[in-house]
């Protein structure tokens, strides 16, 4: 491939980046203007933990793909919220279960709506064929990096 003719607009990286960035800031602004006071770095931990209360922090960030500082000051900010709350491992004493409060409990299916919501935006005018061919391709090129 001649790097002359490479244009980063067209490139499949910075195109991915740019999607993803817009989608974010789409559901980002689907949360907001629906009075959720989450981000989606924080709907990332609490979508985790409305399919298993209870996680470590560790398992928490391998499953979002975060950082421990960052998962740690997103449970942070939860906290503050209270959203979740830390809980002293029964048998590891160095460590701290992860659960959701009745509030974060509570906001479930509303943001899942608002998610849904999001998705129904970003793929308005596809046809379902070509969104279902989209996403085996991006499954591949997830697959590809990840090895």
């Amino acid at each position: 491939m001649d790097y002359r003719n490479y244009k980063l607009a067209e490139s499949i990286g910075f195109q991915i980046v740019d999607a993803g960035r817009l989608v974010i800031n789409r559901l980002n602004s689907n949360f907001k203007d629906n009075g959720y006071p989450v981000t989606h770095e924080q709907w990332s931990i609490l979508i985790r933990l409305w399919e298993e209360d209870g996680l470590t922090q560790n398992k928490l960030a391998t499953l979002t793909g975060k950082d421990q500082p960052s998962v740690s000051r997103l449970i942070n900010n939860l906290e503050k919220n209270d959203l979740v709350m830390r809980v002293e491992h029964p048998v590891d004493k160095r460590t701290n279960l992860i659960f959701l409060t009745a509030k974060g409990k509570k906001l479930q299916i509303g943001l899942i709506e608002q998610a849904q919501k999001t998705i129904e935006q970003i793929s308005h005018g596809v046809d379902k064929d070509e969104l279902e061919q989209f996403l085996r391709v991006l499954k591949q090129i997830t697959q590809n990096l990840s090895t």
